[in-house]
């Protein structure tokens, strides 16, 4: 099977699933990846991969880049060897991104259980990777904290430096400088030099460490700073074996967790592998096959995986599941080889566990695959083409096994066209009593009659454009077509006399099949037309359906928010009535002498007349579809609406038309009302008390700015309002500054009946800038 790996061009998408991987150990995972035939194993490696694009699609993971393939380093350390310090990040670096991914999938551990599985492997030594972050940094350099030795020998290095800086300097800007070639100072082996012309040699004691290329300059490390090189070099050398002891110590506390990290950094490449394997999808635009029983697969708007997406023509295939084998033909340069390769490396990547780039596929796994595609001639192993489609298919034959997928392209072809189209009958037949599903196309027109005449085989066709003499490289179910050969051989320049001799040769019978075969596919094209406008009317009046049911969802809510709104503003007036009532018995109580007691009197009347209006507005009125004042034209509510529309038909017509804004609706006359003019609603305001200000009282006020009097004035008519309102709280705003609205506010607060209680604003509400106030 090997073979079909190679002609479907498998290794293209395993090199696609690496560069989508994040660590070494994950690209080398991807480029060993193979199909398994095992139907539960495919199951399950799909089920993997959806776990990590369910996890992919509701965030984003840790990244994984600074895991490393450290098995030598793990290696070294076990057996008792130093690490250097870059190897050592690079170890603390890796364990703590595993420890993060780790923490990460246990909080979705319950539905990603499969990836929680290896994340379990994922070490924890956190103490081992304090140490090595406290001891080197992200570049390899240890530290001055690494130890407090350490931190001491690089402090007296340092000085020793800066003391020996400024003693060579004494010498290139002091008397001596006139015996140097340059005024300047260098390094040699480590060591500080100066230039010293070679006529002026016994005028500095010292070292010659080096001299000119011309032998004109000696550089010079002066004998009084060549004891403090030695004293450095002391220094040096003490820090290099305080380095080499943390970081044999740091290698040591690694070795003693090698085996787990080893394990856990194999958990964190495979579970960046399967990542992986989810980012391709989402690359590709993928879905995730669905289990069926048997042996087949049907594709619904498949792409081919190598072809760039926006050009290839969508593929709706089925095979195994009806037919054992479809047979495809029509034109050349149509698709079909595009077609099958398809088919194929979508039943590779799913047995992969990797998504498929279409819209829906239903898989029943294949026990093999095998492929015989594309030109096969073999100039080292001296084979014609039609030798080498033999080898590969007699390699089919012998090791097939039932449920295998057998993908054939040109099958008979390289070979005399009666004896190619026996054998390849032979072929198919052989191929359906042994188990296996086909695919396969041809031109030969004895093949397009056996699949059709053969039972658990059919055809299929490419489609070709009689019109533009093109293929639209699409594929139709059910139905053989025609090559095309002539026509396409005439579009290319083959001369028109050249084009009728050939037809002569074909013979009446070969025409009359090819003509019924372009009919036929004429007829295919049209239905299809057909059907996809039936489709796109269909889609059209569920569409329309769909703003219906919508709009009389809103109908209902419109409905059920007026009479929620009519509910409350009952509630309001007759908490007003209430607490205007009392207000009147409670003049009545104290009225002193007969003025106030008939002033109250008076009030006592008005309200009571209030309260009779307020009842007869409340009591549903009969609907009259002779309502004065009702015709066409005038201005009308509609039962269930509250925005005022126009009557469009005749008060004794029934249903009545009214257009509300844009929208007109067919009601019965008896559900239309006249809309009340402004003028008669004014009537209706009583010198008492006022309803509708009553219900919409305000909820806040802002006091800021304000002198304390006329605040606290403004504010006792506010809690008025809303105390008559009926509100459950209010918000006051009289900011911070000294304080002295805010006090003001509480001792109105307290004074006040009707509240019950009061605090200062939540942070969000305004702190204590803000007072609310909780209303009886």
């Amino acid at each position: 099977m090997s073979h079909a790996f190679k002609v479907l061009e498998f290794g293209a998408i395993l090199e696609q699933l690496g560069r989508h991987c994040e660590t070494e150990l994950g690209t080398r995972f991807a480029s060993e990846l193979q199909p398994t035939f095992e139907e539960d194993v495919v199951w399950a490696e799909l089920a993997s991969t959806q776990e990590a694009h369910d996890v992919l699609s509701r965030g984003n993971p840790p990244s994984l880049r600074p895991i490393r393939d450290l098995g030598a380093h793990l290696t070294r350390a076990e057996k008792g060897g130093a690490l250097g310090s870059l190897e050592l990040y690079q170890i603390a670096d890796s364990m703590q991104t595993m420890r993060a991914l780790k923490n990460y999938l246990s909080t979705r551990r319950s539905e990603s259980s499969r990836l929680w599985q290896h994340a379990e492997a994922l070490p924890e030594a956190k103490k081992v990777e304090d140490s090595v972050f406290q001891a080197v940094d992200m570049n390899g350099h240890v530290l001055d904290s690494a130890s407090p030795e350490l931190g001491r020998l690089r402090a007296r290095a340092r000085t020793m430096t800066a003391r020996i800086q400024e003693r060579i300097q004494s010498y290139v800007s002091g008397r001596t400088r006139e015996l140097l070639s340059d005024p300047i100072y260098t390094v040699r082996d480590g060591r500080y030099v100066i230039p010293v012309k070679a006529e002026n040699r016994g005028k500095i004691k010292g070292i010659v460490h080096d001299t000119s290329g011309s032998g004109q300059t000696l550089f010079i490390e002066p004998e009084e700073v060549l004891q403090l090189g030695n004293q450095l070099r002391e220094a040096e050398a003490a820090e290099r074996d305080e380095v080499g002891r943390i970081l044999s110590k740091l290698s040591a506390s690694v070795g003693e967790v090698g085996r787990d990290l080893r394990y856990g950094l194999e958990a964190a490449a495979w579970i960046d592998f399967l990542f992986a394997k989810a980012k391709l999808g989402f690359a590709m635009k993928a879905s995730m096959p669905v289990r069926s029983q048997g042996h087949g697969i049907r594709i619904q708007n498949g792409r081919h995986p190598l072809l760039e997406a926006d050009s290839a023509i969508p593929l709706n295939l089925s095979v195994g599941f009806e037919e054992q084998g479809v047979l495809i033909t029509g034109p050349n340069t149509g698709g079909k080889t595009v077609a099958i390769k398809t088919v194929g490396l979508f039943v590779l990547m799913a047995q992969s566990g990797l998504m498929l780039p279409a819209t829906h596929v239903r898989l029943g796994t294949f026990t093999q695959v095998w492929a015989d595609i594309g030109d096969e001639q073999s100039l080292q192993q001296s084979l014609s083409t039609f030798s080498g489609h033999i080898k590969n298919i007699a390699a089919a034959l012998s090791e097939l096994k039932p449920g295998a997928l057998v993908l054939l392209d040109e099958v008979g072809a390289g070979t005399d066209p009666a004896e190619g189209a026996a054998l390849a009958k032979a072929v198919l037949l052989t191929l359906k009593e042994k188990g296996a599903r086909v695919l396969a196309s041809t031109h030969y027109g004895e093949l397009k009659a056996f699949a059709y005449n053969s039972e658990g085989f059919s055809n299929a066709a490419m489609e070709f454009d009689q019109r533009t003499l093109k293929p639209t490289y699409r594929l139709v179910m059910g139905a053989p077509g025609a090559s095309h050969a002539l026509k396409i051989a005439e579009r290319y320049g083959i001369p028109r006399h050249v084009i009728e001799v050939a037809k002569e040769a074909l013979g009446a019978g070969q025409q009359e099949v090819s003509g019924m075969l372009e009919k036929l596919e004429q007829a295919q094209r049209q239905a299809r037309t057909a059907q996809g406008e039936a489709d796109r009317r269909a889609a059209e009046l569920k569409r329309a359906e769909e703003v219906a049911q919508r709009k009389l969802a809103e109908a209902d809510e419109i409905r059920r928010t007026v009479h929620a709104k009519a509910s409350e503003a009952i509630e309001a007036a007759i908490r007003e009535i209430r607490l205007e009532a009392q207000q009147v018995f409670e003049e009545l109580k104290q009225a002193s002498d007969d003025k106030a007691l008939a002033g109250a009197r008076a009030r006592l009347k008005d309200l009571e007349s209030v309260a009779h209006e307020f009842v007869e507005d409340a009591r549903p009125k009969a609907k009259n579809q002779k309502a004065e004042g009702l015709r066409k034209g005038a201005s009308v509510r509609v039962e269930g609406h509250t925005q005022v529309g126009t009557l469009l038909t005749d008060p004794g017509q029934s249903p009545a038309t009214v257009q509300i804004g844009v929208l007109k609706f067919t009601v019965p006359i008896t559900a239309v009302q006249l809309a009340e003019s402004p003028k008669s609603a004014a009537l209706r305001r009583t010198p008492t008390m006022d309803l509708h200000k009553a219900s919409s009282a305000p909820t806040e006020i802002h006091l800021r700015g304000e002198r304390a009097e006329e605040a606290e004035e403004a504010l006792v008519r506010f809690l008025d309002e809303a105390i008559l309102a009926g509100l459950d709280q209010v918000r006051i705003v009289h900011g911070k500054g000294e304080g002295i609205l805010r006090q003001m506010t509480r001792e109105v607060l307290r004074k006040t009946k009707g509240i019950r209680t009061f605090r200062d604003g939540e942070p969000t509400e305004g702190g204590h800038g803000v007072t609310i106030a909780i209303l009886r």
